[in-house]
């Protein structure tokens, strides 16, 4: 530490800056931490008053009945670039996450240490910086910490995006427990159970590879040592913090299970499989990765899809193997399934879309709204619009007004603080004719019609794969009645509607809403704007709702699940059942990017 400039504190104006310099110079520090865990360990210097006024466990520490009197004081389970970021947010306030292992360390930092902002704020950005590839990570992190909210987005990203998670190389270091509540879930977007088989045998494999760097390394370095011999790097949230490793050695029995039956040749098949059954429930009750294939939907597979591969796979014995494809060829064999082993018969449910919405045109609607039903469902030929498809799953549907100007190079991650959007106003995007409007439109699969008697509450569930900003939404106008025919006033056409509509996180906090009232024809699609744009992250959740307030028939229909406007991707009906409700009532999502 250099010499301290003389009268340091006239050029502080707040003091979060004389926090700031007296962390970084040291200047009257009192205490010393002895950070990290061999051979990445740094000492660290701090003030003893400053770290007691944020943190009630600094306080005890320090000034408890019980207080330490080490010198230096050792924390060795957090990583020393964790611990710096923590004590820069104690004495300044000013919060430093930079990727998503720091965010998971400084997490854990701020749980031990009692700092629920930090906390609070650690969370939201592992929201933020959620992906497939960290997904189960972040899973195992949240259950950590009992972040249940946390924990559901995980879940849903990783029901969505299954095929992504399973193939990505950090999916073979997640916890037994992981794989298991992966096998378990009841959506998972996948072709087939071979899939998570395949997941399995790498899974499997990896393990093995583990075992044997550990059997390899020195038994002088110990466990921590030789994770930290592995991967140096200061950020070590995937051992320490999120601990994926943790449960490691509960699984390597998988492949030697699969290979001990080889071992012993004179072993016949009844007691080889009775061996294995021991081998797979020890007494301490660890999980191992027979759990994982005992969720395995084995009876949803063709023969010759099990033949080629589960067969033949060492993970499975003969006779389990044998059992199983007795039981795949006839649902009344003989040969019972292997004890654990799941004998359901349905394949998984996709979170989003399914093979009906396959092949299903959507229309590219080219005039303003409100557009008559008939223009969208009637006789294509009549409509003169064209059908843009540019992947064999998913459909576009666009209506292009032109851009503002003053919108052009706006990157929508700073629209919603940016004065050029907040000067153009919401009142201009209602109509139309100064920002983007793109329409997702939802492909109608079935037609069905909906009465209200009083109150009609509808609502969708949807999530996309690239920021946008929300602008409103589309609903069909009333069917007339004959009732109503006959009680329409002459020379007045349509009736007066009478809508509210909202737009949710998945807590259920608003983020949005706007009341609708006006007249309008019959059989119409309205664009109802809400009363400020609203920005959309990328793989969350959010919840559109209508309440319709008029007594009246609704031309309503089951709607694809799965959609794809230009680059963005929506899928639709993510979560429970009852989320959303009657959504064939919501046929579009306005937005742009």
């Amino acid at each position: 530490m250099g010499e301290v400039p003389c009268d340091w504190q006239l050029a502080c104006t707040e003091i979060k800056q004389r926090g700031e310099y007296l962390l970084q110079s040291e200047q009257w520090s009192d205490c010393t931490f002895l950070v990290g865990s061999e051979p990445n360990q740094v000492e660290v210097r701090g003030h003893r008053l400053i770290l007691a006024m944020a943190s009630p466990v600094f306080e005890a520490m320090f000034y408890g009945g019980m207080a330490e009197r080490n010198d230096p004081i050792p924390i060795l389970d957090v990583q020393p670039e964790a611990f710096k970021a923590l004590l820069e947010y104690i004495y300044t306030d000013n919060i430093n996450i930079s990727s998503f292992d720091k965010a998971c360390e400084l997490c854990y930092g701020a749980k031990k240490y009692m700092l629920p902002h930090l906390v609070k704020e650690c969370t939201k950005y592992l929201w933020s910086d959620l992906y497939p590839r960290n997904a189960c990570r972040a899973y195992e992190f949240a259950r950590l910490f009992e972040e249940s909210v946390l924990m559901d987005k995980c879940l849903q990203i990783i029901s969505t995006n299954t095929k992504e998670v399973l193939h990505d190389c950090s999916f073979e270091e997640v916890e037994l427990n992981t794989l298991i509540t992966v096998f378990s879930l009841e959506h998972l977007n996948i072709d087939s159970e071979l899939d998570l088989f395949e997941a399995a045998v790498r899974y499997a494999k990896g393990q093995e590879r583990r075992k044997d760097d550990r059997s390899a390394s020195p038994p002088a370095d110990g466990p921590p040592a030789e994770k930290r011999s592995k991967s140096p790097q200061p950020c070590t949230s995937q051992e320490k913090v999120v601990n994926v490793e943790s449960s490691a050695e509960n699984s390597p029995a998988a492949t030697t299970d699969a290979t001990k039956p080889d071992e012993e040749p004179e072993t016949t098949p009844v007691p080889e499989e009775t061996k294995k059954e021991k081998r797979v429930e020890p007494k301490d009750n660890k999980p191992t990765i027979r759990k994982a294939i005992e969720k395995i939907r084995f009876l949803t597979l063709t023969p010759q899809q099990f033949a080629k591969g589960p067969a033949k796979s060492s993970l499975l014995t003969e006779s389990e193997a044998f059992a199983v494809l007795m039981n795949i060829l006839s649902s009344n064999a003989d040969v019972p399934m292997p004890r654990g082993f799941s004998t359901c018969r349905v394949p998984r449910k996709q979170l989003i879309g399914g093979p009906q919405s396959s092949n299903i045109p959507t229309l590219t609607v080219d005039t303003p709204s409100p557009v008559m039903l008939e223009q969208v469902f009637g006789n294509e030929s009549s409509r003169g619009h064209s059908l843009n498809v540019s992947h064999p799953h998913h459909h576009h549907c666009v209506m292009q007004f032109p851009r503002h100007p003053r919108l052009e190079g706006v990157r929508m991650s700073s629209m919603m603080n940016n004065p050029v959007l907040n000067g153009i106003g919401v009142e201009h995007m209602e109509r139309g004719a100064e920002i983007s409007k793109i329409y997702c439109q939802r492909p109608i699969i079935q037609h069905t019609d909906c009465l209200n008697t009083s109150v009609l509450d509808c609502s969708v569930t949807f999530m996309v794969d690239k920021n946008i900003c929300l602008l409103g939404v589309q609903v069909p106008t009333q069917a007339p009645s004959e009732e109503g025919a006959a009680s329409a006033v002459p020379g007045v056409a349509g009736y007066s509607e009478l809508l509210y509509a909202h737009l949710l996180d998945a807590d259920g906090a608003r983020l949005t809403y706007t009341h609708y009232t006006s007249r309008v024809p019959y059989r119409h699609l309205l664009d109802i704007m809400f009363n400020r744009p609203v920005y959309i992250q990328r793989n969350k959740v959010y919840k559109v709702g209508i309440v319709f307030n008029k007594v009246g028939w609704y031309p309503m229909g089951t709607c694809a699940q799965q959609v794809a406007v230009e680059t963005v991707f929506f899928n639709f009906g993510i979560g429970q059942i009852n989320d959303s409700v009657r959504d064939g009532l919501i046929r579009s999502i306005i937005f742009t990017y």
